[in-house]
């Protein structure tokens, strides 16, 4: 999809092909325009996923959201839910092949984009996807992202906005301390199957527990009335945690006020069908709209003000400054000049002058004018569905009516949890520990093998609140410092530097029972120009280089470093830790030795090339050596080919045939060269 450009300067540069999605999907097109919000649900199945969705979908009144699922049937579509389908305020689809993990970027990007474009009239205002129990939102952002570069219509209509994390209270500390794959655990309660390429499956449960609860934006507590009231404390702070800033909302079968959990609507991308004010009225479908004035019985046809151009109106009666519309439209309308009123009679002795325009474009308008809904009038309340206004106070609280404001804080179902609970109550805290030295390999292996493993199979939080002084061990022996520092660690994570392998990064996770040292990618830095220019050139790399660069770069050792966070509770002491890592970094002689060993060490080109990428894209080595051998295999039938030819030539020319064309100069098989 891309190629490297030239003229490097202080940047690698990626330059991308041209992409054509047709004329209607140019970039262009949508500068300035808001997008549709995108929220993504995770959580490990029997979480209430699917419940909290069931929910939104019934609470959320004259809001039209998309939903794409694993299996429709799951949602449980009932009559009310119905009702809304035949309004087109509901739209749900499911993916045709796959799972919502992710790597099923394609049939994702297919399912919200079918979506969309069945509703390019009027717009959604929330698009919502169930990822499966595995799901990374973590990778379809950075899915998203990669699109949006591509420009691919999906991510230009589109953008990923939240991410909601469910959590069940009543099995979040057994979960937490499950060393099995997370794949394992999804079968067990549902049978769930998963793309091969997604890693998470194979990770475990506790740990992906934890990674879910810090990409969430929101966490929802769900199954509250199951759990034990240790069970929900526990939950609750171990949350707040790991994930200060998240939103965090406690509830019982997925019932939360829809507002805490999708996004605010943009501007301008939320449809209004109409609205009325004193005097006028107007309406609109995402082919015309229909203007209304309202006027006495003795006033004419010839007494009615109306005038109409491509994206003017005005409407109201002569020599009165009220009622009236009037004003610049909000879009542009077709066969203006051919537009006409009527008259109309509406019961009670009411009359009204009536005029429907077309729209030159279908689609639904924000509102009637330019910068506003209707007259300066018209903003006493605020609109339901059917165009009539709520007039109301700050004090209303019909998620209906579309405030935009948030669900304020408090405790119990569907409330919110004040962000530092978890540090002012139980003394869970965290801090960073950063380094530009390499460990010595022997030494953290070392200090990773005196690590305290829990015993027991749940979470509770006293185990957070050891005393300083364990009791001794089976057989009487006491535990070590290394035991005595580590045992209040709740979690921990981050990159390392190993001088075993430096010019690799290692991914350091820890959580429950399940800690992990494993060689992830290569150092930036660690790179020669020719692969740092190969590697910025797929979608989505260059912006991670660029973030390294900036942040993360020191200029002897580049992005090489030390970067572990350490969470636990209030027995965590930050200096005993430190000391422990401190040692497992290199002395000075070590590190003087260690620049001198590794001087002349190159990381090697086999990724920096197509079958490298392709390998990275996810194919494996048996398709790989298949695209090989059918590579030679072309290639033998492309010489043998160009053999005959020559051949053949010879024979004619031997017959006199073209014998005043030039002959050919010599040229062996292998002066061909394939060209790109």
């Amino acid at each position: 999809f891309w190629c490297g450009g030239l003229g490097w300067a202080e940047w690698p540069r990626a330059m991308p092909l041209t992409f054509n999605f047709g004329e209607e999907n140019r970039p262009e097109n949508f500068v300035g325009k808001p997008k549709t919000p995108v929220t993504l649900i995770c959580g490990f199945l029997g979480t209430g996923k699917t419940t909290l969705l069931k929910h939104l979908l019934e609470n959320q009144d004259g809001v039209r959201i998309g939903v794409v699922v694993n299996d429709v049937a799951a949602v449980n579509i009932d009559s009310q839910l119905v009702r809304r389908y035949e309004k087109g305020l509901v739209e749900v689809t499911e993916l045709q092949n796959g799972c919502v993990c992710c790597s099923s970027a394609d049939d994702l990007f297919t399912a919200v984009q079918n979506i969309v474009m069945r509703s390019a009239d009027q717009p959604f205002e929330h698009i919502v996807v169930e990822l499966s129990g595995v799901g990374e939102p973590e990778a379809v952002k950075k899915n998203w992202a990669i699109g949006l570069e591509c420009t691919l219509p999906v991510a230009l209509r589109t953008e990923v906005k939240q991410v909601v994390t469910v959590v069940d209270a009543s099995t979040f500390g057994q979960d937490w301390m499950d060393t099995r794959r997370a794949q394992d655990r999804n079968e067990e309660v549902k049978g769930e199957q998963h793309d091969e390429k997604n890693k998470a499956r194979l990770e475990n449960v506790g740990q992906l527990l934890a990674e879910q609860v810090e990409w969430a934006d929101v966490v929802i507590i769900n199954k509250t009335d199951l759990a034990s009231e240790e069970e929900r404390r526990t939950t609750l702070e171990v949350v707040q945690a790991l994930n200060a800033r998240a939103r965090t909302v406690v509830a019982e079968f997925g019932r939360v006020p829809p507002s805490s959990v999708l996004p605010e609507v943009p501007k301008g991308l939320k449809a209004v069908e109409g609205d009325s004010g004193d005097g006028w009225s107007w309406a609109q479908s995402s082919s015309s709209l229909t203007v209304r004035l309202f006027i006495d019985a003795a006033v004419k046809g010839r007494d009615i003000d109306f005038k109409v151009g491509t994206r003017t109106l005005s409407l109201g009666v002569r020599n009165r400054a009220a009622p009236r519309l009037e004003g610049r439209l909000a879009g542009d309308l077709r066969d203006a000049g051919e537009a006409l009123f009527e008259i109309e009679a509406e019961g009670s002795g009411r009359r009204c002058a009536v005029a429907t325009l077309d729209k030159r474009r279908t689609g639904m308008w924000p509102g009637l004018f330019e910068g506003g809904s209707a007259p300066s009038d018209s903003g006493r309340g605020h609109q339901s569905q059917n165009g009539q206004h709520n007039d109301c106070g700050e004090s209303c609280n019909d998620p209906a009516h579309q405030h935009g404001g948030r669900q304020q804080a408090g405790h119990g179902p569907g409330g919110s949890v004040p962000l530092t609970r978890a540090q002012e109550r139980f003394g869970i805290h965290s801090f960073t520990f950063q380094r530009r030295r390499p460990f010595s390999a022997v030494r953290l292996e070392r200090l990773l093998k005196a690590w305290p493993i829990p015993k027991k199979h749940l979470l509770a939080l006293d185990e957070l609140f050891s005393p300083p002084t364990p009791p001794p061990h089976e057989g009487g022996t006491m535990p070590t410092t290394e035991e005595q520092a580590l045992r209040p660690v709740l979690r921990s994570k981050g990159f390392c530097w190993l001088d075993s392998e430096p010019l690799r990064q290692h991914v350091w996770a820890h959580a429950g029972k399940t800690l992990s040292v494993r060689p992830a990618d290569w150092w930036w830095a660690a790179l020669d120009p020719e692969q740092l220019k190969f590697k910025v050139t797929y979608p989505g790399v260059e912006a991670e280089y660029r973030v390294a660069k900036r942040e993360k770069w020191d200029k002897e050792v580049g992005d090489r470093r030390q970067e572990l966070v350490f969470i636990g509770g209030p027995q965590m002491r930050e200096q005993d830790i430190l000391a422990l890592l401190e040692a497992c970094l290199l002395t000075d002689a070590e590190f003087d030795a260690f620049r001198e060993r590794t001087q002349k060490l190159e990381v090697p080109n086999d990724e920096f090339h197509l079958g490298g990428l392709l390998k990275n894209l996810g194919a494996t080595e048996d398709q790989l050596s298949e695209m090989n051998v059918k590579a030679e295999s072309r290639q033998r039938e492309e010489s043998l080919s160009n053999k005959v030819d020559r051949q053949d030539t010879d024979f004619l020319r031997s017959l006199g045939v073209g014998s005043t064309i030039e002959p050919d100069s010599e040229r062996s098989d292998e002066d061909f060269e394939a060209v790109d």
